[in-house]
Formats: structure tokens, sequence, C-alpha cells
């Protein structure tokens, strides 16, 4: 019987970290052409969130009437006429920058049998989507956020921040609040190794999140009681912290809080998914052919 052996030259493939950068880096460029492929439907984005931004111009404008004609404050949770309307212009312009479908991406993958494909894949699914998204964002940010300033901002006359400086810290903001959102939806995806059909949890979370991220309503409209509770939650770094920031209502230390917290429920989130991706994939049954 003969004896063989491995030579002692040989060692594990492993992908070096150049490598990874590359691999990674062609993810957001795949993404980014993906996007401008279906360039024309955005436009009609842009009609739409300019008649979301209309419609909640008008409202508030009557809600600050209504309040002064009734009393001399003219202040409405803590926020001017002028402020409100800012918020609400910059809440949908970073809503069109931060936004993804991945949970639905991968919840289709999934209930279609396409992820014993990525599982073999010599890459990380979340890490890849995560890449992925930065590659729309990008797109989004060149094609849709950019032409809905110029859209909006002349519209209903929008203000700046106080300082030239905060345009920095809310684009940074947000840069974090499309982390926070993305790792979210993740997660939301996973949820279909488990279930079926997971297209009710997704259209509860799409009229959830524009209401508790506070694009909708600002959390300064709530009771004391309920925006301790947010406090706590992880919506308030999605839209809330970022436009704040925007309007000067965050400096010095509760600049650095904010900004903060949204690191950390990021990274609370990737490490979550992590997790829950890890555990998921060992209970994962292919059906078809």
């Amino acid at each position: 019987m003969s004896n063989t052996s491995v030579p002692s030259g040989l060692k594990p493939w492993r992908r070096g970290g150049a490598a990874t950068l590359g691999l990674y880096g062609y993810f957001i460029r795949l993404a980014f052409l993906k996007f401008l492929a279906y360039r024309l439907r955005y436009y009609t984005g842009v009609v739409t969130y300019t008649i979301y931004v209309a419609g909640f111009y008008y409202l508030y404008n009557a809600l600050f009437a209504s309040r002064v004609a009734t009393g001399p404050d003219q202040l409405i949770g803590g926020l001017t006429l002028d402020e409100m309307i800012t918020y609400v212009a910059i809440s949908w312009i970073g809503r069109s920058f931060y936004f993804n479908n991945i949970a639905r991406e991968l919840s289709g993958q999934i209930m279609e049998g396409q992820i014993a494909m990525q599982l073999i894949k010599p890459y990380n699914l979340q890490t890849v989507m995560m890449f992925e998204v930065v590659g729309e964002s990008a797109f989004r940010l060149l094609m849709f956020t950019l032409p809905i300033m110029l859209v909006i901002v002349p519209i209903f006359g929008i203000n700046g921040p106080p300082e030239a400086v905060l345009y920095a810290w809310s684009f940074l903001s947000f840069c974090l609040a499309l982390v926070i959102y993305t790792q979210m939806n993740f997660l939301l995806g996973c949820i279909a190794f488990f279930t079926k059909n997971i297209q009710g949890v997704l259209r509860a979370k799409m009229v959830a999140l524009d209401f508790l991220t506070g694009v909708i309503v600002p959390f300064t409209f709530f009771p004391e009681t309920i925006q301790k509770i947010m406090a706590w939650l992880p919506f308030q770094g999605i839209s809330y912290i970022p436009v704040t920031i925007y309007l000067g209502k965050r400096s010095g230390a509760d600049l650095w809080l904010g900004l903060g917290i949204q690191l950390a429920w990021a990274i609370g989130f990737y490490l979550a998914g992590r997790l829950v991706w890890a555990w998921s994939v060992r209970h994962v049954t292919v059906q078809g052919g």
C-alpha cells in the first residue's frame, strides 16, 4: 500500500486584504451600474417626493396658522414653522438616500432557493449586500437625492443649517443611518429562513418606520414618556438624529452623543446580523431542481 502525503509547501487558500477590497469594490460598481440601467423610474420618484413634501407643507402651515390665531406662541414641538418645513423636507431628502429593499431581496432569494448558490460562494453575503447598498446609495445620491433637492429647496424655501459645518455632520449622520437601516433590513430578511412568506412583515415595516423614525412627525410632538422610550430605540438614528443635526438642534456634546448612538446601533445591528445569519444557515432547506 502506497502512502501519499500532502506536500509541506501547500497552504490553505486565503484572499488577501487588497483582493478583498477589490472584490467588494466590484459589488459597489456593479450595483451602481444596475440601478443606472433603470434610472428613468427614479425621475417619477422626484415628483412623488415633491408631492409628499407639499402635503406636509400645507398641513403644517394650517396647523401653525391655527395655533398662532389662538395664542402668541409660534413654536410647536420646539420648532418654528420654517424649521418644521425644513425638518419635513430634509427628512424626505434623506430618505431618498438611505432607502433600500435588501430585506425583500434577501427573503426572495431564500424563498426561491437561490440562497443555496450564495452559500457556496467565497464571501459573506451580509457584507456583500452592505457594499451593494453603498453602490445603490451612490446612485441615489447623484440621480435621485440631488434632483429632489434642486426641486424641493427653491419651491418651499428650505433653509440651510445655521452653520456650514453642519452640512458635513448631517451627511455623516445620514451615512450612519444608511448602515442602521441596511442592517435592520438584513435582519428582517433573515426571518424568511423560518417562515414561508414575510410580505406582511415588510409592508408593516415600511409603514411603521416612516412614523417611528420621525420622517412624518418629529419626536418632539410626542408625549414626554414616549420621547423617553424612543430615545432607547434605534429608530431615531435613521432620520430624527440626522435632521436635528441639520437644524442645529444638536451641538457640542449632544452632537457627539447623537453620532455615538448611531454608531452603536450600526455596530450592534451588524453583529446581530452576523449571529443570526450564522445560526439561520444551519437550518436552511432548499427544495426544487
